[in-house]
Parts: structure tokens; sequence; C-alpha cells
């Protein structure tokens, strides 16, 4: 199947007018008719009902519309991303969730390299979904809350921040220089769905809570208008640049440290076998030299 007769037959099926559709591929009318006949053949069914005054898709032909779109996109994606890479340039999807914007741009910059021959494409992205979506190539680096146990990917750590807890801002709250575990003994503990607690300090202070409640679809404000309405708290960076920080802490609301000290950890990661100089490798060199060590907050 020649894929220009795919882009004849939609331009037939967008127009239903042989002589529209030959001036817009700019052709005559005889030969694009001729180009449908031999699709037609080698489907093995009519595309078109032709009438006198109408031309109309048969059902054969409209089952065919969406399946020849994707594919003269596909086509033609594939050829944009070849002709980006024949001059050095190339597609990086980054997905993300919820990492400070300066450390966002700080690796979409060091991926991008000087001379921005690499064009970074941010999607955001839930992190338990991503590893998925790297091992089936969905996306090409992934900014990760959690330790990447995979056989098929590495990581970099890029990220340490030192953890909090939103709690309401009562006076015995606001009064603590930091949160014990007894802090959380009268509160239920709010957690984004599909959110492990694998740290093991925070999986004390999840088990002292009163309650611990999963949270699958969060209305704009709801984790800080429960935490301000008393009974409620949160885990959150304690850095005022993190985006969950951001969200979380509104008039009523009060971040304190937890105690000891906890901490955190963001990694970038990647399919192992894509690591190398026809891939990503420039890419990932370029980004382990502006992290050598993760950033700390």
């Amino acid at each position: 199947m020649e894929l220009r007769h795919l882009r004849y037959f939609l331009a037939v099926a967008e127009t239903l007018n042989f002589g529209r559709a030959a001036q817009r591929l700019h052709l005559a009318p005889s030969p694009l008719s001729r180009a449908i006949q031999q699709l037609e053949a080698e489907i093995g069914g009519q595309l078109f009902t032709r009438h006198t005054r109408k031309v109309e898709l048969t059902v054969l032909g409209m089952a065919l519309v969406p399946r020849a779109e994707r594919a003269i996109t596909e086509v033609d994606s594939l050829a944009r991303e070849m002709h980006k890479r024949a001059r050095g340039r190339a597609d990086v999807t980054l997905a993300f969730r919820s990492v400070p914007h300066d450390v966002l741009r700080q690796i979409a910059t060091a991926a991008s390299g000087d001379d921005a021959e690499v064009d970074v494409r941010l999607r955001p992205l839930i992190s338990h979904t991503q590893l998925g979506a790297l091992l089936a190539g969905d996306i090409d680096l992934g900014i990760v809350h959690a330790p990447v146990d995979h056989r098929s990917l590495s990581s970099l750590p890029i990220l340490v921040e030192t953890m909090g807890v939103a709690l309401p801002a009562e006076e015995r709250y606001t009064q603590l220089s930091a949160a014990s575990v007894e802090t959380l003994a009268e509160l239920t503990l709010l957690l984004p769905a599909a959110t492990d607690i694998s740290n093991a300090a925070m999986e004390r202070y999840g088990a002292a809570a009163r309650d611990v409640l999963a949270v699958e679809f969060d209305i704009v404000g709801g984790f800080a208008a429960l935490i301000a309405g008393g009974g409620h708290c949160c885990f959150v960076p304690v850095d005022p640049a993190a985006p969950w920080h951001q969200y979380v802490v509104v008039p009523g609301v009060v971040v304190k440290p937890l105690a000891p000290r906890t901490a955190t950890t963001t990694f970038l990661a990647w399919r192992s076998s894509r690591d190398n100089d026809g891939d990503l490798g420039q890419v990932l060199h370029r980004i382990r030299a502006a992290f050598p060590e993760p950033v700390q907050r």
C-alpha cells in the first residue's frame, strides 16, 4: 500500500469531490481517479460510491479514514524527527510532577544543550505511571519521587527535599518548632492517591496518625481547605518554592519540619538501553554534568 494513495484517499474523503481533491493535490482528475481505483483493488472493496453529481464514502471508506489519518500522522512525525536528527536536532519528552520550577528548568536546559540541539517537550504525568511510560517509549525521561527498581531502567538523584507536615494553624501546632510523631495523634493524614510512603521515618508518622485517608481526586484547594478546617494534615516539602508546598500552604495552614530531619529524594529516570551516543547518551551526559550531586532543599 503506497503512502501517496492514502494521501489521495484522504483528500477525496475530505472534499467528497474528485475535482477539488485533484486541485488540492495539484493533480489532474484522471491520475487521481486511477490511484483511488488502485487502492480499492489492493484493499478489495470500494471506498467511495460515485454518483453523477456527488461522491460518498462507503462503510469501508469510513473505516479507513481514521486509520489512514493515523498512518499519515505517524509517517510525517517520523520524517520530521529523522530530519531533525540529520541536522543534529531531536525531540526529548520529559515527564514531571511537582518539581520546583528552577530545578525543572535546570534539567531542561541541560538536556537541550548549549546550542539547543534538542527540543525538550514537558509532559505533566503522575509519578507512578512514568515508569510504564518509559518502558513503553511514550516518554524519554521521567522525574519520579521514589527509587527506581527495575532492571531495564536507570536513574540519577537530582533533588533532596527536607520534609515537613502541613498542620492546622492552631496554637498547639503553631508554637511547635518541629513536628514529632505524637503531633499527628489527633489528625487524619491526607495522602494523594497512589502515593507510597517509602521513607521509614514517614511511615512512623503515618502509623501514629489518627487515620490515613488516600484522596483519589483532589478538588482544587481541597487539601488546603481540609487542613485549614482542622483535624487533617499532610506531608509537604519545607521549601516554599516546592509546588506542593505552594499548593497546600494557605492562610490557616502552617508547616513544621519533621523531627528528626527527614528528607525525600527525587530521581531522573530513563531506559538503560537508550544511554548511548546514538540516542540519549549526550543528553544524559549533560544532565549528569549539571547534577554531580542532587540539589539540597
